[in-house]
């Protein structure tokens, strides 16, 4: 699977640790960092939900792609609604849909 992104595995890091290269943190309260460079930084404590769901997006979009070549034939309204909408994420991830 070709990745345009940076494929991970993120992980959210405090201001003062040195994944966040501290000079550029200044004043914010983490990044997430991808092994040893920081690769976002977030403002305030109340992102750091934001930065949690950012720092798995990688690990969700794999899960979502592995799972789509076991999209049964034969689905309900209900089921089909959620391959829909797994698919419509998959494109909005990977730029082929909207954003």
């Amino acid at each position: 699977m070709k990745h345009t992104h940076t494929p991970g595995t993120w992980q959210i890091m405090s201001a003062d640790r040195s994944e966040c290269n501290e000079s550029e943190a200044k004043g914010m309260a983490g990044c997430i960092a991808d092994g040893d460079k920081a690769i976002a930084y977030f403002p305030t404590l109340s992102a750091m939900n934001n930065a949690k769901l950012l720092a798995a997006a990688p690990e969700l979009l794999e899960a979502l792609q592995m799972l789509m070549p076991q999209e049964p034939q034969e689905a309900d309204s209900y089921d089909r609604a959620m391959w829909e909408n797994a698919r419509a994420a998959i494109a909005k991830a990977t730029g082929k849909g909207e954003a």
